[in-house]
């Protein structure tokens, strides 16, 4: 086996409706799956569906989560403010990482408290990456970030933007994730999924019930070795 599917979300706290994130959850058969502003109905759809789980359900903007399929090791990801969630595992006899992200919001007041927070939270996300010895990183989530946001522009030039540069092959624009409320059109693309030593088979976005971001869908597959 040298691929897997992730998905990512943003619940929007308690306005995801459980039963409905638990039916796609149920249809995508994601092998892990991030949440982002996680509350506990969302978290209890995850650990009710995988054996392996590290979720810290929240009323506040902070809520995160992650689930596997895989026999992974899972923990946190020590960010300010908002920390991340990790799952380490195996695949096809290699290490690979995925990491889980929320990132402050950057017109959140006072603004320029946001833009010095979102300084840290990238430059320890690159840190942490870097520090990483696998085969293998993905980093996944909501990074409230489009492609012409410094964050983004950090991110890439370190690791590669899955959706993006399946979509450059396919000779379409990645898909929008983000609407101004829940089920209006999306207009900005700020759930991301970076990654090195793998590259997107598939990408797509399928709509969250009560949530203003899609949830990010990739099949992702190693690199060959050399």
């Amino acid at each position: 086996m040298t691929r897997f599917r992730l998905m990512t979300a943003n619940v929007l706290e308690d306005s995801a409706d459980p039963a409905a994130l638990a039916a796609l959850i149920d249809r995508l058969d994601p092998d892990i799956v991030f949440l982002q502003e996680m509350t506990e109905g969302p978290a209890e759809v995850l650990t009710s569906r995988f054996d392996n789980h590290y979720v810290f359900p929240s009323a506040e903007f902070e809520g995160r989560g992650v689930a596997t399929k895989f026999d992974a090791e899972c923990g946190s990801v020590e960010i300010p403010s908002r920390p991340g969630t990790y799952a380490r595992f195996e695949l096809d006899g290699r290490e690979l990482i995925a990491g889980g992200f929320h990132m402050s919001n950057p017109i959140q007041f006072p603004w320029w408290r946001s833009v010095a927070e979102r300084r840290d939270q990238v430059a320890a996300v690159i840190e942490w990456g870097r520090s990483q010895d696998s085969d293998a990183l993905v980093l996944a989530g909501d990074f409230n970030a489009t492609p012409i946001w410094p964050l983004y522009k950090r991110l890439v030039a370190d690791w590669d933007d899955l959706p993006a540069e399946l979509a450059a092959t396919e000779g379409r624009d990645p898909d929008l994730t983000w609407a101004w409320r829940p089920g209006w059109p999306r207009m900005l693309r700020i759930d991301h999924v970076f990654g090195r030593g793998v590259r997107a088979i598939t990408s797509t976005v399928e709509p969250v019930q009560g949530s203003d971001h899609h949830a990010l869908v990739v099949d992702v597959e190693l690199n060959p070795t050399p």
